[in-house]
């Protein structure tokens, strides 16, 4: 008798399924909404402040990809060391983007992040959470795409954000944490990064 492979990995966490007690209604048309009532607006901070790295770990760093790139090339794994150039490539370039702040509003229609609306059908759940040492609302959406927004904000405003949101998705006081979150915060609890 074989087991099916969706109910191993269930077992674990790792499903693509939603429950179905999550399930939004069928039949949702945005024109039947109504007037527009504001809840609350801010401003919220697109690139986050980045810490720098110790500097004792990122010489280590230099050291071992150094040694890595060496080997690549006498393995002659040149298309391999170009994807791996370019990942950094990129990364590095996020990491220079200017920090700017883009408006959010949230209204009985649901919560409009710059030109993006984001209908309350479309949104699941939201909670708070500590971040490079600052605290971010995070909604889940039922799409995959984007499967959670990230909203940063100004303390005094939790409150009213709160309240806002409580009205139309339900808060979690605690993230909902797969198999997958689970693994990665203790593997990352382990390094002193």
């Amino acid at each position: 008798m074989q087991i099916p492979y969706s109910k191993i990995l269930n077992l674990i966490g790792l499903t693509n399924q939603k429950p179905s007690d999550n399930k939004r209604p069928d039949g949702f048309d945005p024109q039947t909404l109504g007037p527009k009532e504001m809840y609350v607006e801010w401003d919220s901070v697109v690139k986050a402040e980045v810490k720098e790295m110790n500097k004792r770990f990122s010489r280590t760093f230099i050291i071992i990809a150094v040694v890595i790139a060496l080997l690549l090339v006498v393995m002659k794994e040149f298309g391999l060391i170009f994807v791996v150039a370019s990942l950094i490539f990129f990364l590095v370039s996020l990491n220079r983007l200017p920090e700017h702040s883009i408006h959010v509003e949230a209204s009985s229609h649901g919560i409009k992040y710059g030109d993006s609306m984001y209908y309350w059908h479309d949104l699941r759940q939201f909670f708070f959470k500590n971040i490079a040492g600052a605290e971010i609302m995070i909604v889940d959406t039922y799409t995959y795409l984007p499967g959670r927004l990230f909203f940063s904000f100004e303390q005094p405003d939790k409150a009213k954000i709160k309240e806002a949101l409580d009205k139309h998705i339900t808060y979690l006081s605690v993230e909902p944490m797969s198999f997958l979150d689970k693994l990665f915060e203790n593997v990352k609890s382990k390094f002193n990064i």
